[in-house]
């Protein structure tokens, strides 16, 4: 699994981690990620995860992974707690963010090291390969479509100086950090990326650690574009797949008002996630990468 991310950073694309919590949104997903021959992240959050359950997201993405041949992540997305991780990692997930970004940054720190000391040793007692994510900085937002302006101040962004401290003490495998990303889409302006602090980021951490662009809805196509030419591998996309999804419900029920059968009724959802993963494969670079 991790080569998978290595072979991004290497030739400068970024793999997207598209979010789910229902099967026509994952089916969608891999999809577009077949029609494209691109590598994917599935990722649920511990909400979404506790709708589709662990198992399940585990035992579908397992069917995902054989009938398509690609190659697969399932990737929890902001665990709260070392409970959660275990949680997700005994059902099979083979990915996990840990997310402390709100907890003062020693105790981020010590926390961190904890989820990825039980990683190591679960895959050294289980012959396993788990990608062990981190987070550093204050990520403002929700995944949802947001009417008020979103500032950003210079205390939320990732500090390069305790990013290379954070990675070489807790041995992270991919690193979060915050740059003028968000979580969300916001109404009032687009998100602005502050493309001189990723490239200090990269500096000082080199290619110890994969970097990671949360809140990926919403950021103009330019600057995701010259982020991934600046070191970011791994893309976050959730907002503008439950918009997407939202939309072509909508537009079903709007115009089939007495439809009652259910896959008739969600084939525009399905269809309008498709387009949005396909836009972000091709925006990503990860086309033709399998």
């Amino acid at each position: 699994m991790k080569e998978i991310l290595k072979k991004a950073q290497k030739e400068h694309y970024a793999v997207g981690a598209f979010n789910f919590s229902t099967a026509e949104i994952l089916k969608a997903i891999v999809a577009a990620a077949k029609e494209l021959k691109s590598p994917i992240i599935a990722a649920t959050s511990e909400g979404e995860g506790k709708f589709f359950g662990w198992r399940e997201a585990v035992a579908m993405v397992e069917v995902w992974r054989h009938a398509t041949g690609l190659p697969i992540i399932l990737n929890l997305d902001h665990g709260k707690s070392l409970a959660m991780i275990k949680k997700v990692v005994a059902a099979g997930y083979n990915a996990v963010h840990f997310d402390g970004s709100g907890l003062p940054y020693a105790q981020n720190l010590t926390e961190t090291c904890d989820v990825v000391k039980y990683i190591r040793e679960v895959e050294k007692t289980f012959d396993r390969q788990i990608i062990v994510e981190g987070e550093l900085g204050y990520l403002r937002g929700a995944s949802s479509l947001h009417k008020e302006k979103l500032e950003i101040k210079e205390s939320d962004l990732t500090s390069p100086e305790q990013a290379l401290d954070f990675v070489e003490r807790t041995g992270v495998d991919s690193l979060a950090i915050v740059i003028g990303n968000a979580h969300g889409v916001f109404k009032a302006g687009e998100e602005k990326l502050h493309l001189r602090r990723l490239a200090e980021i990269k500096e000082a951490v080199g290619d110890k650690v994969f970097l990671v662009l949360h809140g990926g809805s919403g950021i103009p196509a330019g600057d995701v574009k010259k982020a991934i030419e600046l070191g970011i591998v791994k893309v976050n996309i959730n907002t503008e797949l439950r918009l997407a999804y939202k939309a072509g419900l909508d537009k079903e029920l709007a115009e089939h008002p007495d439809e009652t059968t259910p896959y008739k009724l969600l084939e525009s959802s399905f269809e309008e996630v498709k387009k949005v993963v396909e836009e972000k494969i091709k925006l990503f670079g990860s086309e033709n990468k399998v």
